[in-house]
């Protein structure tokens, strides 16, 4: 059983990122315990904004990259790094016309939308070349960036949303810019590589999929404050910690490894092999973790955060199978990447923008039965997602050869 634990690339990985995941764990708990509620619950909302923007920031180049081995040389670099730019500052604009931040906090989110952006156009160039070591480490930049800001907020006593976050976007930036120079040390990547424009309907279905994905894991912190309020934001912010970082590092790792590996199998047949040699080993400690999670959590947020937020074994439960259904999403979402030809990249974009929809509305619908009822509103989504991409990944793993070959021909025929 250890042996094919360790087998699995997508296990191997969220071991890898398991570090990046304590980091935030971590460096939240620290927030909760010294920043008053309020100001929490906006360090959490500018989190959850960075989180969607920063990784939707190249408008799917970085996903093009990944998906195809492309090299990040200099012309790929200028493409992604304007594509960053233009959405940080959309970003930013966002957040102040919809949220109303302070200034500060605005700013806060375009910088370290541009900085997310940089480093997800970096580690979508290793995980291409399959170098999934230093890839890994590239995106856990903002993780390891919340510890160590929390550390210095705890020791500083800082207990304004402001600081904290314009010191984070400081040391995200240049940990960007480090990142950033690593790859152009590598040089060009070849003169036969297909040019950031030649692929840019592929990058839009991708960018756009992507939007709405992001948009989607961190959906619970962008509706819970204008739906129950920041108090509500700031105990799903702990829960965050304390539930959903094991199933987010899942799923990270899951669509990591398997989109590069899924686009090498040979037929069908190898794909189907591949997933079944990842999904077996992740169900022993996902249902392991989801046991000590239940049991453990509520006691040692009580402990830990002094008794000012409570975690209620209801909104362990919905959380818990929130976290399940994003894994499961994890795995369809790589199939359908990774095999699928654009069309079938559309009608996953389409699928998951719906499933927002659904998502928003039963959150609306939630809201007299409070924190609980606005998460399981969003997980009616989540289950409608899952559904309809279930039935386009099937279609994907049952074709003999992938995507790129179907387009390839129906491209070249007369």
């Amino acid at each position: 059983m250890l042996r094919a634990l360790y087998r699995s690339a997508s296990l191997r990985n969220a071991a890898a990122m398991g570090l990046g995941g304590v980091c935030f764990s971590v460096g939240g708990l620290i927030l909760a315990r010294e920043l008053p509620t309020q100001q929490y619950a906006l360090v959490s909302l500018v989190l959850g904004i960075v989180s969607v923007a920063g990784n939707t920031a190249p408008l799917g180049l970085d996903q093009v990259v990944g998906r195809r081995g492309i090299r990040l040389d200099a012309r790929w670099r200028r493409s992604s790094f304007a594509a960053s730019l233009a959405t940080a500052i959309a970003a930013g604009v966002f957040a102040d016309l919809v949220y109303r931040l302070a200034p500060a906090l605005t700013a806060s989110v375009t910088l370290i939308t541009l900085a997310l952006g940089i480093t997800q156009s970096v580690g979508a160039h290793y995980q291409g070349q399959r170098q999934f070591g230093i890839a890994v480490w590239v995106l856990q930049l903002l993780n390891g960036t919340i510890l160590l800001i929390a550390i210095v907020a705890a020791t500083a006593k800082l207990g304004a949303a402001t600081a904290v976050c314009g010191l984070m976007s400081v040391a995200v930036i240049i940990g960007a810019a480090a990142v950033w120079w690593l790859v152009r040390r590598e040089g060009a990547g070849g003169d036969r590589q297909l040019s950031p424009w030649a692929v840019r309907g592929e990058a839009l279905s991708l960018a756009t999929m992507q939007a709405g994905g992001s948009a989607f894991l961190q959906l619970e912190r962008l509706l819970v404050g204008p739906t129950v309020g920041l108090h509500e934001l700031a105990t799903f912010g702990v829960l965050a910690a304390f539930v959903s970082s094991p199933f987010r590092l899942l799923q990270a790792a899951v669509q990591f490894t398997l989109i590069p590996r899924l686009r090498e199998a040979r037929d069908a047949k190898a794909r189907r092999a591949l997933l079944r040699r990842e999904a077996g080993p992740i169900a022993i400690p996902l249902v392991a973790g989801s046991v000590g999670i239940a049991l453990l959590a509520p006691p040692l947020a009580h402990w830990l955060l002094a008794g000012r937020y409570e975690l209620s074994e209801r909104l362990i439960a919905v959380m818990l199978f929130s976290g399940w259904l994003k894994l499961l999403n994890g795995f369809l979402t790589a199939v359908i990447v990774s095999c699928g030809e654009e069309r079938r990249l559309g009608w996953l974009s389409a699928i998951c923008w719906g499933s927002l929809g659904v998502s928003v509305a039963g959150a609306f619908v939630g809201i007299p039965w409070g924190l609980v009822g606005v998460l399981l509103g969003i997980a009616v989504g989540w289950v409608a997602r899952c559904l309809l991409a279930f039935w386009l990944a099937l279609a994907c793993l049952r074709e003999p050869r992938d995507g790129f070959v179907v387009s390839a021909q129906r491209g070249s025929s007369p």
